[in-house]
């Protein structure tokens, strides 16, 4: 779930971006799991779902390094597009979390695009060859 003010906005690097909504320092906790907001399913629950629920929990969820479980948000943070270079967000481990936390690692500035290295915590694009992980 967010910690912080942000919203979904349309981005210039795909579809609709996360957007910081106030000034975000470095180090400041920008997302932390929380079951009454981010819905763990197993992957093969996901594979027996109807298709068009199945394509809404691939695109908008990660399979977590952590717990082997696609992680769905159901707040804006399921929009926070990718970047290896430019990623503001960095998925730091924490004793006693469920999964990683997202944690700016520079200060944000208001209207600014959040981002994040998928390869950092999400098992499908950890070694994939998807075109839009090579920024």
């Amino acid at each position: 779930m967010l910690t912080i003010k942000a919203s979904a906005k349309p981005s210039k690097i795909e579809g609709i971006g996360l957007f910081a909504d106030e000034k975000i320092p470095k180090g400041t906790v920008t997302w932390r799991f929380n079951p009454r907001f981010d819905i763990l399913f197993d992957p093969e629950e996901v594979k027996q779902m109807p298709a068009e629920h199945r394509e809404l929990i691939y695109r908008y969820s990660y399979l977590s390094m952590t717990t082997n479980k696609c992680v769905y948000s159901i707040d804006d943070s399921r929009f926070t597009n990718h970047s290896s270079i430019k990623n503001n967000i960095d998925a730091v481990p924490a004793p006693g979390e469920q999964e990683t936390l997202g944690v700016a690692n520079r200060d944000i500035e208001e209207g600014e695009e959040i981002l994040v290295n998928y390869r950092a915590f999400d098992a499908h694009d950890e070694n994939s060859k998807e075109e839009y992980l090579n920024d």
